[in-house]
């Protein structure tokens, strides 16, 4: 328990700790909405497993071996949450977890943009071709698709204006160099004389930009 507490820099009587007559370490919240920090640690076994249940009731796990504290970012929209580790059975193990608020910008800045991209070019089609990017400079993404004909769809945004351009993976070019602007996704058709699609995207002005995309086979709905 002493192990546990050190690992969680925490105090041993605070809430999600072990205790002798509870080994494993438990919380169950109604947190604000908000961006969180969620630690668990262990001592006495190998690993152990950080288990996140929210109002859905659908367990979010992740497996993590003792000699250091796991962290897990925890975006929530508010409501009750339960957070546990269980040691091993059999094993005179314990157990603790703690959640705070975040402090990390990086790290919301990086849910913020899969926030985004899930949200972008929607309803997921069968056979589609997904990426996303987020840069202020220029970047590129292959998506390794067989040749053939395809509707290229763009979406970008924080920038005015974007440039793309496609080629195939040994080099043919596809699509020249155009500039779109942001906001609204357009649908352009591809077609590809070989394999693989090098898309290449750049915010203008040098400002960040968001760009997501994807190659969906022609004829799907």
């Amino acid at each position: 328990m002493a192990d546990v507490a050190r690992l969680l820099k925490a105090s041993p009587t605070d809430p999600g700790m072990p205790s002798e007559a509870e080994p494993a370490g438990t919380l169950s919240l109604d947190l604000a909405p908000g961006d969180y920090m969620v630690t668990g640690a262990c001592a006495g076994a190998y690993g152990s497993k950080l288990t996140i249940v929210r109002e859905d009731g659908v367990p979010e796990a992740a497996s993590f071996e003792c000699e250091a504290a796991l962290d897990r970012f925890l975006r929530h929209d508010g409501g009750p949450v339960t957070i546990s580790a269980v040691p091993p059975t059999g094993k005179p193990a314990a157990t603790g977890v703690k959640v705070q608020a975040n402090t990390d910008a990086r790290l919301s800045e990086l849910e913020d943009f899969a926030d985004w991209s899930a949200a972008q070019l929607k309803p997921r089609i069968p056979g589609e071709f997904f990426g996303s990017r987020s840069t202020d400079a220029t970047t590129g993404d292959t998506l390794m698709v067989e040749p053939g004909r395809y509707n290229l769809e763009f979406v970008c945004s924080e920038a005015p204006w974007a440039e793309l351009s496609v080629a195939t993976a040994a080099g043919v070019e596809v699509i020249a160099p155009v500039r779109i602007q942001c906001g609204e996704p357009i649908t352009t058709p591809v077609t590809l004389p070989g394999q693989g699609a090098d898309l290449t995207m750049r915010p203008v002005f040098g400002l960040e930009g968001r760009f997501a995309y994807r190659l969906v086979p022609a004829g799907q709905p």
